[in-house]
């Protein structure tokens, strides 16, 4: 098992940050174009919670990659706690009609908080916990996870970022 953590400043209020995280728009422009993901649906949004559906394009060492193959996909389920600013959310295998549901081979769950940080700004901090039942890879698994978690992170803080720019502008 590995915990991946870290912490950004953004440059937004708190709520702010919880209405553009919630927001259709953004959320699809961030998974398609920002994190390159090759799809991306949303399965139900509502206030403090939501259900996603994401095939990411993956950079996995060869033994993985064979072991996942390219139709990889998962669905994140996650609520929010607005009295913590606290989202927890886990990612699931997606549902096929007519088969049991498998035993995942890597859970991965989190949570993200975010705090007030001055003036306009705000503190995130993200915490993952990656654990692979993969006997003899289960350590190659996580460490690739980590890889991939930390990219997107830098991906999604840059795209918010833009995001954030474009929307302040005068139309």
């Amino acid at each position: 098992m590995k915990t991946v953590t870290d912490s950004f400043s953004l440059p937004c209020t708190p709520e702010l940050f919880w209405r553009v995280f919630f927001d259709a728009d953004y959320l699809r422009a961030l998974y398609l174009e920002g994190l390159g993901f090759k799809s991306f649906q949303i399965l139900e949004l509502g206030e403090a919670s939501r259900r996603t559906l994401c095939a990411p394009r993956l950079n996995l060492p060869g033994p993985i990659e064979k072991m996942v193959g390219d139709s990889f996909a998962y669905e994140e389920h996650g609520t929010l706690d607005r009295a913590k600013g606290e989202w927890s959310w886990r990612m699931v295998q997606p549902s096929r009609a007519g088969e049991k549901p498998k035993a995942p081979m890597v859970a991965t769950r989190g949570t993200m908080r975010i705090e007030a940080a001055g003036a306009g700004a705000c503190r995130r901090s993200d915490e993952v916990v990656v654990e692979a039942k993969v006997f003899g890879l289960g350590g190659m698994i996580e460490s690739s996870v980590e890889k991939e978690i930390r990219s997107g992170w830098s991906k999604e803080l840059a795209f918010l970022t833009h995001w954030l720019k474009k929307q302040a502008q005068p139309s």
